[in-house]
């Protein structure tokens, strides 16, 4: 029989935190189900919903221009139980909640244990018979995406970048087929189709915790734990905390403000930010807007108004071209607490795994940087990308700022890059360290690049376009000197501090996750920071 599966955190003392009392009563056709005499070697809780009918969403569809005989006799009847199961282990009391039908919606899931369900599936899964995950990436722009294979497979088939994505669910065969055949687990909750039976659902719950507690799925699945959503309330609210003294303070070293989506938010020309009637229109989102609008004297006194200020994006006739959306969602923020390392992206706070920490900071600080002070101008507080290319050197500059490509057989225009030297440098200009547009510069300089290499076509628009400004360079179509290329990343910033440390902390994953493609692809990767000079120039980078 399948199961779901939902094990509760040290937080839940008794049965009654496990559920959702205005979902489990008799209005919605819950009862309680009374044991037998029978004696049973744990405690539990079972509840019912019996015969919940509920109208079909089409039916008003229908009966617009239909005549429906019988009409109020077609529902949608639902039948649906939740199990709760109190075990002890190691004078420990644990707590579960196994659920049929609809039963899922009336557990509290808020005391939820998180990772549960992956790291139960992880370590009972045959590593040769996985099927499926679903992962997604952690940055300012999400890709989620599900990879199934209809028959069971190892891990390195699935072509996944467990750096940059997250699992979400995985699914396979159970090794153990006493345990169960098919094993699936999300971070809260485990699916499990086993020869179950009431009786023994103590034992199952146990055997399930044993797994849950176990260490084994380190051995091949490590990288789970480098990053993991964090929903404990005590620890979300320290750390919501942290971020509102951050705003309120003004501070800029770890706070940031980035687009929730690219796509939708290149259309806007202007932005407001509002506050119920106080508001501040800005051309380009950035903290010293947030920092003006709460000068303006709003209601800001606890985390709970972060969500209360609004962005509006508008279009060149000032029309809006967005919804309001809260604040929260442009925020990104890593913080520190008890020891650990925290990062607000995407309205969810994920804690960092201090090993996998140290060692995305010793990588990047491994990456090359362009030492010379005269590589680039600097540019002015308020000056456009593309006013800062047209005006570097001529004589050892091509600027392709703006020079689209078009690839073979896509719609896709690809830009070879901003600035292409004598010496072979391909320059990406990017202004700021805000997240989100660096996830587009270093997904333009590797795309580039891998153009480069596989593309004659794209390959021979370079060359024609180098030699027709440098006559006398080495630009080869045939015998491309690709060992004599480097792709250069070139980020401004009014930040003192070293580029490679100043960068966001997922910035710094998905840049290495760029690099390592370029490198592969027999070229060379710099990085180069621009300075800010005019308005403001010696204050943090408040762009970040």
């Amino acid at each position: 029989m399948k199961l779901s599966y939902y094990l509760f955190n040290e937080n839940v003392r008794n049965f009654n935190q496990l559920i959702i009392p205005t979902k489990v009563n008799e209005e919605n056709n819950y009862f309680e189900l009374q044991p037998t005499n029978e004696v049973r070697d744990f405690e539990f809780k079972v509840f019912i919903q019996r015969n919940r009918s509920k109208e079909p969403k089409w039916i008003t569809f229908l009966e617009r221009d239909l005549q429906i005989p019988d009409r109020e006799e077609i529902k949608n009847t639902v039948n649906s139980f939740v199990i709760l199961v109190k075990v002890m282990k190691d004078e420990r009391p644990y707590f579960f909640s196994i659920t049929g039908g609809f039963g899922f919606t009336a557990i509290n899931k808020n005391n939820l244990e998180s990772s549960f369900g992956l790291k139960v599936a992880l370590n009972s899964i045959d590593t040769k018979e996985l099927k499926a995950f679903d992962v997604r990436n952690i940055d300012l722009k999400t890709r989620q995406k599900r990879v199934l294979f209809n028959k069971g497979s190892e891990i390195g088939e699935f072509d996944l970048d467990f750096e940059q994505d997250l699992i979400n669910l995985v699914s396979g065969k159970s090794r153990d087929q006493e345990f169960g055949t098919s094993v699936r687990g999300s971070t809260s909750s485990l699916s499990l189709n086993s020869d179950v039976t009431f009786s023994n659902l103590g034992e199952k719950c146990l055997q399930i915790l044993d797994l849950f507690l176990s260490d084994n799925y380190k051995e091949n699945f490590s990288f789970i734990d480098n990053i993991k959503i964090i929903k404990e309330l005590e620890i979300v609210a320290a750390l919501n905390q942290n971020l509102f003294n951050a705003i309120l303070g003004r501070h800029t070293d770890n706070l940031s403000l980035a687009y929730p989506d690219m796509i939708e938010y290149e259309k806007c020309s202007s932005y407001q930010l509002r506050r119920s009637y106080k508001k501040i229109d800005t051309n380009e989102i950035t903290l010293e807007d947030l920092f003006s609008l709460l000068d303006q004297d709003i209601t800001f006194n606890s985390p709970l108004d972060i969500e209360k200020v609004k962005i509006t994006g508008f279009d060149d006739a000032n029309s809006p071209v967005t919804s309001a959306v809260s604040l929260n969602h442009f925020i990104i923020y890593q913080t520190e607490y008890e020891q650990s390392t925290y990062i607000f992206s995407l309205n969810n706070w994920y804690k960092i795994d201090h090993d996998y920490f140290a060692r995305i900071h010793n990588q990047i600080m491994e990456v090359p940087l362009i030492e010379n002070d005269e590589f680039l101008t600097a540019i002015q507080a308020n000056e456009s990308e593309g006013s800062y290319n047209e005006r570097q050197d001529s004589e050892y500059f091509l600027c392709l700022d703006k020079r689209n490509y078009q690839v073979a057989n896509s719609r896709s225009k690809i830009e070879i890059c901003d600035l292409l030297s004598t010496d072979k440098h391909f320059v990406c200009v990017k202004k700021g360290t805000r997240s989100a547009t660096l996830s587009h510069l270093f997904a333009q300089g590797s795309v580039s690049m891998a153009l480069l290499k596989d593309s004659s076509e794209y390959r021979h628009n370079v060359v024609q376009q180098a030699l027709d400004k440098f006559p006398e360079g080495n630009f080869n179509e045939e015998n491309f000197p690709y060992d004599e290329c480097t792709l250069v990343y070139a980020i401004s910033s009014k930040n003192a501090s070293d580029i490679r440390t100043i960068l966001p902390f997922f910035s710094k994953v998905n840049l290495l996750h760029h690099i390592n493609i370029i490198k592969r692809l027999g070229i060379k990767v710099a990085l180069y920071k621009i300075p800010v000079y005019g308005e403001n120039a010696a204050a943090d980078d408040v762009e970040e």
